[in-house]
């Protein structure tokens, strides 16, 4: 007689959402095989822009929606990734190469955040990431080899799908990761910090260690995610790539779609495309505004977000459907 080995813990995560990673990675899949399958190039852009979004969206999510450390850095840390493939490429550097360049600078940059600022709480520590924001605008736009104020150009000539297949890879792999971790035992940790950091460190849970490893894989994902981005748009401006906008949607995205989840940052991005789409040509500008209102929306009557509300209303609609045909299967006895 053969005994079935127990279940370990990862293979207990992968199991629960199941269901989850095969959705996610199916429709990664499909969304990444657009090119090839005639869509418009008007709706290859608005899915590669969600992408984008839920990708910087799920980088966020990671460090500040999971412990609770408010950043407004991730806009910065994706314009160092944009920079860094570009610089690469236009250097001759192969693409892994690039990428990989792109990934190491966002890394180092959150370990210079990190070593001076995790330590810090609350309002201090997003001030001082707001603060790293606007250094970073200042110094690359002094910098010779970043272009300075005018920016820089990808010298080379690219295919047109090759952005979008990567974007398409890191926000199903992103979002994959992100549903794992929730679940995984190193997730309830870095819970057990938001709750309540210094019960935490009572337990015997290293605190500022964990922040810092948490930010490092963040800003890694923030940097790929902006050196695709940065071979999307080859031409980089430092005041449109750095502005604080780009760091308030990699915010509003998670907080609007539902914190530490995986699938909130996914409905944060339909919703903020959805948005600036509409308002594209009757406002443009405004659409930060509108999901900033938005957000104070979310925040004071579904402050869990919007997926975790579409999920709890199909479920009781469920249940309601259910006991409509156990009273009909009663009726009938």
């Amino acid at each position: 007689m053969i005994r079935e080995r127990p279940a370990t813990p990862v293979r207990r995560t992968v199991r629960s959402v199941r269901p989850g990673l095969l959705a996610a990675a199916a429709l990664a899949a499909l969304a990444a095989a657009m090119p090839w399958l005639g869509v418009s190039s008007y709706a290859r852009t608005l899915v590669y822009y969600t992408a984008y979004f839920l990708t910087l969206g799920q980088a966020w999510n990671l460090m500040s929606g999971l412990t609770g450390y408010v950043s407004f850095a991730h806009g910065a840390l994706a314009g160092i990734g944009a920079y860094a493939a570009v610089i690469a490429l236009n250097a001759e550097w192969p693409m892994a190469a690039a990428l990989g360049a792109a990934a190491a600078t966002a890394v180092l940059a959150s370990l210079v955040i990190g070593a001076t600022s995790l330590r810090l709480r609350g309002t201090a520590f997003t001030f001082a990431t707001l603060f790293f924001q606007e250094l970073v605008l200042l110094v690359v736009r002094k910098l010779r080899f970043t272009g300075g104020p005018g920016g820089i150009v990808l010298s080379e000539i690219l295919p047109v799908w090759l952005p979008h297949v990567m974007m398409m890879v890191l926000a199903g792999g992103a979002s994959i990761a992100v549903a794992l971790l929730c679940r995984s035992r190193v997730g309830v940790r870095i819970l057990a910090i938001k709750n309540d950091e210094v019960a935490a460190a009572a337990v015997g849970i290293d605190a500022t260690r964990l922040k810092l490893v948490l930010f490092c894989a963040s800003a890694g994902l923030a940097g790929l995610a902006g050196a695709a981005h940065g071979l999307f748009a080859a031409s980089l401006y430092p005041d449109v790539l750095f502005s604080v906008d780009v760091s308030l949607v990699a915010l509003a995205v998670p907080l609007i779609g539902g914190v530490a989840t995986a699938a909130g940052p996914l409905a944060g991005a339909v919703v903020y495309v959805g948005i600036r789409e509409v308002l594209q040509s009757i406002a443009p500008g405004l659409h930060v505004t509108i999901v900033g209102l938005l957000l104070l929306g979310v925040v004071m009557f579904m402050n869990e977000g919007v997926a975790v509300a579409i999920g709890r209303a199909a479920a009781r609609w469920r249940g309601h459907g259910g006991r409509q045909r156990a009273r009909a299967a009663a009726g009938d006895d």
